[in-house]
């Protein structure tokens, strides 16, 4: 899964909410989450300033350690999954 703006992450967030829920309580996995969406918010500000400025260089460093973030946590839920 990837994002490539910030509205993008309600998806991902759901579908990785699912995949945690199926594991249980897991307060790492949950903090990870949790992390990755205080990133999206950042994204969404670098955004609108991007915008705003019409340069983007910005907001594709955030976007590109966001979707670096969502790949180690999908992996960490798969080897969550494969332990129980």
């Amino acid at each position: 899964m990837k994002i490539e703006v910030a509205t993008d992450w309600q998806e991902v967030h759901t579908e990785l909410r699912v995949q945690l829920r199926k594991l249980g309580y897991n307060p790492d996995l949950q903090k990870m989450l949790n992390n990755i969406t205080d990133m999206v918010v950042n994204l969404s500000k670098v955004e609108v300033d991007a915008r705003r400025s019409k340069s983007d260089w910005a907001a594709n460093e955030h976007l590109i350690k966001i979707n670096k973030a969502i790949d180690h946590l999908e992996k960490l839920l798969l080897m969550a999954m494969l332990m129980r």
